[in-house]
């Protein structure tokens, strides 16, 4: 990446002179998308541009497809048709395959879990929107629509649930525990909250506890050493953050529209079981926020952040990181208070978790 960015002029001087030719063969490297490559495509009449754009397209994915490219620079048949590049190579270390550094490659596979099935594994999303003698949770059918789309892109079997009892809620993750399969396994759960865990739409409380464990390794081989994540959207509490007053997922509603996932909540323990990662909307005994018409602060980030990262190779901590830091940056006010909120994030993974980018064919 260092390189491009050094050479970067340099190089979009000597390639714009047949950006067409060097975009066809970046694409059959499969180092852009389909879609990327048809957007350049269109524009390769204006060399400059074209290259500009591909070249900042690649620099943002990640390091592995700016060495790819560059070494693709060094194939004969570029070099006969841009001689110029013999130069700007020159002093460029050879940046070796993955056939020649078997040991290195085996080094950093240690390090990541591996995401190689196809499906990918099962994501649950609960998305409870009626409740008993209560507000529906609009703006949750925004949330669900996003998480499925997000996750469907990552090759995961969606699968969508509404408007569920504890009970039902129980046997759900039950039931998925004995039929999980691939590499990794997803929930989401949008809903009410308090003191002791997530409501279902009979209005009786779930304990976070109750979820995690049917994918305890114990209890699913199947998912044993594998990575569990779970995304939970719903009030911890009844306090605001920073001591401001803010909706939740209840009934009310400002002039910004925002809504709270409201009731009490209190800190949950973590399984000592490795693999794990539960992401909390908010911290202990605070309220999430809601849009009525947007979709939760929470949810939308996460589902923006992840699709965005997918082509970076961004690993999941590095997405919630973001996430955390999108959320902060939100602010609206209910009842005259300014509101704000931060996302609580708890891990258990042993390895870097990276959701390989698609098929160009699936974007």
């Amino acid at each position: 990446m260092d390189f491009i960015r050094s050479k970067k002029p340099s190089l979009i001087d000597v390639l714009s002179t047949d950006a067409s030719f060097i975009l066809q063969h970046v694409q059959s490297k499969t180092l852009i998308t389909r879609r990327e490559y048809n957007y350049l495509q269109s524009m390769s009449q204006h060399g400059e541009k074209t290259v500009t754009e591909l070249l900042d397209k690649l620099m943002n994915k990640n390091d592995q497809y700016c060495k790819d490219f560059i070494s693709l620079l060094r194939e004969n048949e570029i070099l006969n048709t841009f001689p110029e590049l013999r130069e700007l190579l020159l002093h460029q270390p050879v940046v070796q395959s993955p056939a020649q550094d078997n040991s290195s490659q085996e080094a950093s596979l240690d390090k990541a879990y591996k995401m190689t099935s196809s499906p990918r594994g099962v994501c649950i999303i609960i998305n409870n929107v009626n409740f008993k003698e209560s507000q529906p949770r609009q703006g949750s059918n925004e949330d669900a629509d996003a998480l499925k789309k997000v996750f469907t892109l990552l090759d995961f079997t969606v699968e969508c649930h509404e408007d569920l009892t504890k009970d039902e809620m129980k046997t759900m993750v039950q039931e998925c525990s004995q039929r999980a399969d691939g590499d990794c396994f997803v929930c989401c759960v949008l809903s009410h909250g308090e003191a002791k865990g997530v409501l279902g739409c009979d209005n009786e409380v779930l304990p976070i506890e109750d979820i995690l464990t049917p994918l305890k390794g114990h209890n699913c081989q199947a998912l044993a050493g594998k990575p569990k994540l779970f995304f939970i959207q719903a009030c911890r509490g009844k306090r605001f953050q920073n001591e401001v007053k803010i909706h939740t997922d209840s009934s009310h509603e400002d002039n910004r529209g925002l809504d709270l996932d409201a009731n009490q909540w209190e800190m949950i323990s973590i399984p000592a079981d490795a693999d794990f990662l539960v992401s909390m909307s908010t911290v202990n005994e605070h309220y999430s926020i809601r849009s009525p018409t947007r979709g939760s602060w929470f949810i939308q980030s996460l589902c923006k952040r992840l699709e965005e990262g997918i082509l970076r190779g961004d690993d999941i901590l590095t997405v919630l990181t973001k996430v955390n830091d999108d959320v902060c940056q939100e602010e609206g006010f209910i009842r005259g208070k300014k509101a704000k909120q931060v996302p609580d994030q708890s891990f258990r993974l042993r390895k870097r978790l990276v959701f390989p980018a698609p098929k160009s064919s699936d974007l």
